[in-house]
């Protein structure tokens, strides 16, 4: 298994702008404080860090790594209190995978992600592990199918796809409040580039209203991520850090 250290990266407040409705000709509402969004951590996977101790997995990347890459990537959504009482209902947060120009069968995939399937909030990761075949490794035990009626807080989907996403809900034994950070695995073409397009929505329950449903305005820095220049940009600054410290 490979254990691998996320770095600290800020959180960033964004809006959430209500979704226009037929039944709701009123301009649309935006509320502010509410949701922040991290600068995203990219992570190039060297062979032996995704192998993750397997020599067989580590022959197949060895070999797979003149066509195909393979990229960490991690982002923390920030839920916040409300100040007037009307709490989220729900939540998304997607991922549309690209890499222009490249045809459609080299397209990225998210090869694995996580969350799967929780039913409770932890507290925001700072580790990742990786076992063998690059499965993400999770820090708390998850809700298999089967298990019970345990209500679901986080559910991942579209594992081995280009537009993975989670859908966080509030349960009744747990409001939609905390960090939650969501990763995965991205398998690219070699040296092709890789775009993650981000969305964000959410559900708010007002007192007055009832559900409305809000996307949020992501700046142009937090919407569209460059991988491979995040990576750079990213190792660099470790680089940076270590001189300065002496490391």
């Amino acid at each position: 298994m490979s254990q691998l250290d996320l770095p600290s990266t800020p959180l960033h407040e964004i809006d959430l702008v209500e979704v226009a409705r037929l039944q709701s000709p009123a301009p649309q509402q935006r509320v502010e404080g509410r949701v922040s969004l991290s600068t995203a951590v990219v992570h190039p996977l060297t062979a032996e860090e995704a192998a993750a101790g397997d020599a067989e997995w580590l022959g197949f990347l060895t070999a797979e790594a003149a066509h195909s890459d393979y990229l960490l990537l991690s982002l923390t959504c920030a839920f916040r209190p409300p100040a007037n009482g009307d709490p989220f209902a729900d939540a998304a947060v997607g991922v549309l995978l690209k890499s222009p120009d490249e045809p459609a069968d080299l397209q990225p995939i998210a090869w694995s992600i996580s969350p799967r399937r929780r039913s409770h909030p932890v507290e925001r990761a700072t580790t990742i592990a990786l076992s063998a075949k690059l499965a993400i490794v999770e820090s708390t035990l998850e809700v298999t199918p089967g298990q019970g009626r345990e209500e679901l807080f986080v559910i991942g989907m579209g594992e081995r796809d280009s537009d993975p996403e989670w859908r966080i809900q509030a349960t009744n034994r747990h409001p939609l409040i905390g960090d939650e950070t969501f990763t995965l695995i991205v398998k690219a073409t070699a040296d092709a580039p890789v775009q993650a397009h981000v969305t964000v929505a959410a559900t708010i329950r007002h007192r007055r209203f009832g559900l409305v449903p809000y996307r949020a305005d992501l700046p142009a820095a937090l919407r569209t991520i460059d991988l491979r220049r995040r990576a750079d940009s990213q190792n660099g600054d470790t680089r940076a850090a270590s001189r300065t410290t002496g490391v």
